[in-house]
């Protein structure tokens, strides 16, 4: 094995014993001649400018489907039956809008209870501060004035809870009685579909009409289980009659029994009217990353070593092997996710790391450099 040369030594020396700062002082490359590398069994990769560039062209059929996220279903919360539907499928409503009008006679019921819990708190505040003043004259014992309070806080309650519920309708709380209920989007969104129709009579938890929210829709693509190797999160996809790229956000860790594929999500939020729910699709990988993370590069597991709690890589430049800090992702099938410290095209070792890292910490007997 080769030697190091005694000013390499001595120069990896003085910065192991200067502590924690030593790492902010630049580290000088390791030499090696061709012989030497090879002697160490030194092998070297250049890192390639996108992480998804493994599997550009590869094409995944699916589905477009809306995320459950993004779906309202919008109920009726009481019996009744359907006065009036005001939207059809495909309408765009706002948040708020009225989208069917239901006649129920147990929201007379709400209300009235409602009136009735007002009336009742009313009294019972009266009778609290007639009793507060009797009490205060000596005239009645303080058990009745606890009772008196007691029964006020009671009736507060009651009445809120009352005021509640109605609010939870869409209503407010007055004095006039309302046969019709409307039921409103909670959202902006798109009709979906309707499922009832004039006439029809509504249990209460019935649904009235279904609701796509704006915003992101999702494909699900099947990969065979020999491609999903080639995939990366966040790899860019080109959906056929669309400019915008979707997003690959999730590649599900089982395969389907019944068609023995794996099945891949992915994410399209673009302004374009060009895909519908339902729609069958077919996806082509790109090669390019996500402007989310421009550098979408990986490094191997093994090109990896640490030292004082940070990893580090050792890329070949025209000086040597110089040990280079990076900041690492999630590992993957293909290695580390690059955050930052290298760039497209560095040339990084990733066999006969024993010898270079022995060379950087001063080992003599692991080291590169000198002669054998």
């Amino acid at each position: 094995m080769p030697h190091i040369p005694s000013l390499l030594q001595r120069a990896t020396l003085a910065l192991l014993c200067c502590g924690p700062a030593w790492a902010a002082e630049p580290i000088p490359a390791i030499t090696l001649t061709p012989a030497q590398a090879e002697a160490a069994g030194v092998r070297t990769l250049a890192l390639a400018p996108s992480a998804s560039s493994a599997g550009a062209g590869l094409v995944l059929p699916g589905q477009v489907e809306l995320p459950p996220q993004a779906t309202e279903l919008v109920s009726s919360p009481l019996a009744g039956v359907v006065q009036q539907v005001l939207v059809a499928p495909g309408d765009k409503v706002k948040a708020g809008q009225p989208l069917a009008r239901v006649s129920s006679p147990e929201l007379l019921a709400w209300q009235r209870e409602w009136l009735q819990a007002q009336s009742q708190a009313r009294l019972a505040a009266s009778k609290l501060a007639r009793d507060e003043q009797l009490h205060a004259e000596g005239i009645i014992a303080g058990q009745r004035l606890q009772d008196s309070r007691a029964a006020h806080e009671q009736a507060q309650i009651t009445l809120q809870e009352r005021r509640q519920a109605l609010q939870a309708l869409g209503l407010t709380a007055g004095g006039t009685l309302q046969p019709q209920l409307l039921l409103r989007a909670s959202s902006s969104g798109t009709v979906l579909d309707v499922a009832v129709l004039p006439g029809q009579r509504l249990e209460a938890g019935m649904a009235v009409a279904k609701v796509a929210r704006s915003g992101p829709l999702a494909l699900v693509l099947q990969a065979q289980p020999a491609q999903v190797a080639r995939l990366a999160l966040g790899a860019r996809l080109r959906v056929a009659g669309c400019q915008a790229p979707a997003e690959l956000t999730a590649i599900v860790p089982q395969v389907n029994p019944g068609n023995q594929t794996v099945q891949v999500r992915a994410r399209w939020q673009a302004a374009e009217d060009c895909l519908r729910v339902g729609q069958f699709v077919e996806a082509t990988l790109t090669d390019q990353p996500t402007a989310a993370d421009t550098s979408a590069l990986q490094v191997p597991a093994q090109a990896v070593v640490y030292q004082q709690g940070k990893a580090y890589v050792f890329v070949r430049s025209a000086q040597g092997f110089v040990p280079t800090a990076v900041r690492l992702g999630p590992a993957s099938t293909q290695g580390y996710r690059v955050l930052s410290g290298l760039q497209a095209g560095d040339a990084v070792a990733i066999a006969g790391l024993a010898a270079l890292k022995g060379a950087w910490l001063g080992l003599g007997n692991e080291g590169s450099g000198g002669t054998p």
